[in-house]
């Protein structure tokens, strides 16, 4: 199994995000995520790389999460991270394109 892989990452849409084009999060996703189809009168705040339930990534050209992937790779990584056996990884990377001012963002029980 390759120990590099491309993923497809997801956007989210949130009023403080960027209006189409003008965001960066829609522009990457345009030019690399299948399927993805920019509306110019959206609003894409955020760019997804991870395993996060609400918007899993998938690896390029199919329908496996990539948390399913780490999942049936987990052993190979696991000595970096033990989470990666159970499809597990111990972060989420985020593009963001802002609009409009944000509140900061804290999660204590991480």
């Amino acid at each position: 199994m390759a120990s590099v892989f491309p993923i497809a990452a997801g956007t989210q849409s949130y009023d403080w995000g960027k209006v189409g084009r003008a965001s960066k999060a829609a522009q990457y996703a345009a030019s690399g995520v299948p399927g993805f189809t920019l509306d110019e009168r959206k609003p894409y705040a955020e760019l997804w790389m991870g395993t996060h339930p609400m918007l899993p990534s998938h690896l390029l050209g199919t329908q496996e999460t990539l948390s399913d992937h780490l999942a049936l790779v987990g052993s190979a990584i696991a000595g970096c991270f033990p989470e990666a056996r159970m499809g597990n990884r111990p972060f989420l990377f985020k593009i963001l394109a802002i609009q409009k001012a944000l509140s900061i963002q804290a999660h204590p029980d991480k």
